[in-house]
């Protein structure tokens, strides 16, 4: 009757190991999205409160004059980091969002690949909403930086290996999915 009773206690240990490494991951992951979040956030304002610094950047790095470069065109400027970051901050709750799914002991779920499909989609919005944010964001500051700013200000290397990671999770997601499918009809039939 005890041996009916009892679990299996080399099962049940893995499990638990294994449970303990993703909690600690999924925690850990949650904690960089977040304070990655608040940096940029904090940089971004940083970076767009002193109009007369930002004024001293841009003559420094481009040589515009800086009475050249207006308020509204620091302000527009500014709005479209904010933009930026907003879009950042969705992938940012994608993310947490995933992990939590993992938390709660969901991790080969048809959920599970959804979520990641969420966060494959959120990494390709944020990315695109950059590449998109930062031309229009020089084009406020002063039209001449169009045509001063170097070509990584409109197409950073950075940005494609953004999408090829987008790429590469909603490519995991997809093959998640079928394997929770397949899980599924395989326990059906047993």
């Amino acid at each position: 009757m005890n041996d009916e009773m009892e679990p299996d206690v080399a099962g049940t240990a893995q499990a638990i190991a294994l449970s303990r490494r993703l909690r600690w991951s999924c925690y850990a992951i949650r904690a960089v999205a977040a304070i990655w979040l608040a940096f940029d956030a904090a940089a971004s304002l940083w970076n767009w409160t002193d109009r007369a610094r930002m004024r001293e950047i841009l003559s420094a790095l481009y040589g515009l004059e800086p009475a050249r470069v207006s308020d509204a065109g620091i302000m527009g400027a500014a709005a479209m980091t904010v933009v930026s970051v907003a879009a950042a901050a969705i992938f940012v709750v994608a993310v947490w969002r995933l992990a939590g799914v993992y938390l709660e002991g969901r991790v080969f779920t048809p959920e599970a690949a959804d979520r990641m499909r969420g966060v494959a989609l959120a990494g390709f919005g944020a990315t695109l909403t950059d590449m998109i944010v930062r031309p229009i964001g020089a084009a406020m500051l002063a039209s001449e930086l169009l045509r001063k700013a170097p070509l990584y200000n409109w197409f950073n290397p950075n940005d494609l290996l953004y999408l090829l990671v987008s790429g590469f999770v909603l490519a995991l997601a997809a093959i998640f999915r079928a394997a929770a499918k397949i899980a599924a009809d395989h326990a059906r039939i047993v």
